[in-house]
């Protein structure tokens, strides 16, 4: 007997989505708290190694049965790059599942992040991983912001040596509405694909969301997907 699940984003694809922690190094103030901290323990390696193997014993156990044998493995947080052991956990990842499953079925590594790491970090995630969705968010620091559009750059313009690709989340807050617009003429100039985010769609139901949309930003939301879908 033979199967394959199937839905409507994913096709055939067998989604796995890994939560790392929920430490980050930010703290936006439309992130609930259940998503992040500042204060929760980081998962050692041995705990982050030992997760690996048995995931891919797992997912292992289902490719046996399924027709369509391909795997995407989504990593996010909290932010997963300020745990201290992520390059040797991300290392393993790959080490493990090229001499263990690679010939058995495929698989895809992608990271959700901020963006702000360091260039060896960056380095490392282009290595061990195939995509990053790297997530902007305007209420950080000056320093950080830069540091994020480098990694951006570094992702975008090295990424072709590692068989890795971006893909940047704008999260167009109502505060910093033309600083988010400068950045997506940023991201247009160098030819990074892009989402414009919003968020806090719901500000009335959910007060712990920061701000309200205005109707002239409303309106730049539609005008841009009008245009992008031409």
């Amino acid at each position: 007997m033979s199967f394959d699940t199937i839905d409507l984003l994913t096709g055939k694809v067998f989604q796995v989505t890994w939560d790392v922690g929920r430490r980050c190094n930010y703290d936006c103030s439309y992130c609930p708290v259940h998503r992040h901290d500042n204060f929760s323990k980081h998962a050692t390696l041995e705990e982050l190694k030992n997760n690996v193997d048995f995931l891919f014993e797992y997912v292992d156990i289902y490719m046996e049965y399924r027709k369509h044998k391909v795997a995407s493995f989504g990593f996010t947080g909290g932010e997963p790059t300020v745990n201290p052991h992520f390059i040797p956990f991300a290392q393993y990842l790959k080490q493990t599942y090229e001499e263990k499953y690679k010939d058995r079925w495929e698989a895809g590594f992608a990271l959700t992040t901020n963006g702000a790491m360091s260039e060896k970090m960056g380095q490392a995630v282009m290595e061990n991983f195939g995509h990053a969705t790297v997530s902007y968010h305007a209420e950080s620091d000056n320093k950080l912001k830069q540091q994020v559009k480098d990694r951006i750059l570094q992702f975008h313009y090295q990424g072709g040596l590692h068989d890795f690709t971006v893909s940047v989340n704008v999260m167009f807050h109502a505060e910093y509405f033309d600083e988010c617009i400068e950045l997506v003429d940023f991201l247009k100039a160098h030819e990074v694909d892009f989402v414009p985010r919003i968020i806090g769609e719901e500000p009335d139901s959910k007060p712990t969301f920061a701000h309200k949309y205005t109707d002239e930003q409303l309106a730049w939301f539609k005008d841009y997907w009008r245009k992008k879908n031409e």
